[in-house]
């Protein structure tokens, strides 16, 4: 009885449900008949479907939007402007720009009253100093006095004597300010502070005597050593002083350099050529640090001076450089005249004047 039970529950369940979906068949139909979109049929299981129902959604929202739209935007105007890559020519500009600053700045660098070496109020000590201790402790020789460049009157032996150990002082603090010169060793340092001071002190001097416009050799303070004997506090027997106006000062004020050129030989004096001594590093950096400061120099009168062929340049650069010969030949002009050494020997040099002498300038210069 209950197996009968079951069976004719089942047939019942199954005869429901084709009913229901021969009914479903005629309403589809019908449905059909009155123009339905058969695509728009969908299952139970469809209907049921979380996925379908989002879709319906975007389909919705797809079929309410406008096809177009129109959206108003403002912006502000914004310029890119890319950095400039770092360029050899503007490396030198600012290289040549460094130099004439770390120039100007030694030269007006003043101690205080109180700062000093050794007592030398007389201008006239004998006494002598090692030139290594001299070059690192120049206050040993000189206070920083204001360099004064008028040549107000006639040189006396103190302002002789004042005046080199100014001079060499003003070398030395050159020299240390210069980085190119601090990547040397020390024993390279003094190798080329020994052969380079004469052509730095000439150098200066030349171009103070044009400054001041005086007929003799300008000191830097306020006196000048005068080409005419009878006015001479020693006697110049070498004649350097007229040497020095006539192949040096005179050259200089044809060439009318400016104060970037002036800076910029101090430098190529001091790279000029490599002492025989120097290491093999050294004279390695000698020679670099020589071309790349001769190379500022074109580049520094080509910019000053954009009209003038590389021809002119050169020729220009090379009227200069001939120049340094005038310098080393004052060196050993000097050197000679005894009594100008005993007067000038305050800083011990050791064999200078033979180490300048085998140290010095080439002559192909």
């Amino acid at each position: 009885m209950a197996e009968w039970i079951r069976r004719r529950a089942s047939k019942t369940k199954f005869d429901e449900k084709e009913h229901r979906n021969v009914c479903r068949a005629c309403r589809l139909k019908q449905c059909f008949i009155a123009g339905m979109n058969p695509r728009a049929v969908q299952s139970e299981r469809e209907r049921s479907d979380p996925l379908h129902d989002m879709d319906d959604g975007d389909d919705d929202y797809r079929e309410n939007s406008p096809d177009r739209c129109s959206v108003e935007v403002q912006t502000d105007q914004y310029s890119m402007k890319a950095d400039a890559l770092p360029s050899p020519d503007a490396e030198l500009n600012r290289a040549a720009d460094t130099l004439l600053a770390m120039h100007r700045q030694v030269c007006n660098r003043v101690d205080p009253p109180t700062v000093s070496g050794y007592s030398r109020s007389d201008g006239l000590s004998s006494a002598s100093v090692s030139f290594i201790n001299a070059f690192y402790n120049p206050n040993m020789i000189s206070p920083r006095t204001p360099l004064v460049i008028t040549a107000e009157r006639v040189a006396t032996m103190k302002d002789v004597m004042q005046d080199w150990r100014r001079n060499f002082v003003l070398f030395a603090d050159w020299l240390h300010a210069l980085p190119e010169f601090a990547s040397l060793s020390v024993d390279d340092q003094i190798l080329i502070a020994k052969s380079r001071f004469g052509p730095f002190y000439w150098w200066m001097c030349a171009n103070w005597t044009n400054e001041a416009n005086c007929d003799g050799v300008c000191y830097a303070n306020g006196t000048y050593f005068p080409r005419a004997e009878a006015l001479q506090c020693f006697p110049d027997v070498r004649g350097c002083s007229d040497r020095m106006v006539v192949t040096l000062s005179e050259p200089l004020r044809e060439l009318q350099l400016d104060e970037t050129e002036k800076s910029l030989m101090l430098a190529v004096i001091v790279f000029s050529d490599e002492p025989l001594e120097l290491s093999v590093s050294g004279k390695e950096h000698v020679r670099s640090m020589g071309h790349r400061f001769v190379r500022m120099l074109h580049h520094h009168i080509r910019n000053r001076e954009p009209s003038l062929s590389n021809a002119a340049i050169a020729l220009r650069i090379a009227k200069i450089m001939i120049l340094l010969t005038a310098t080393t030949n004052l060196v050993y002009m000097a050197s000679d005249n005894f009594q100008l050494h005993d007067v000038l020997h305050i800083v011990d040099f050791g064999s200078w004047p033979d180490d300048f002498l085998k140290n010095s300038f080439k002559d192909s210069i």
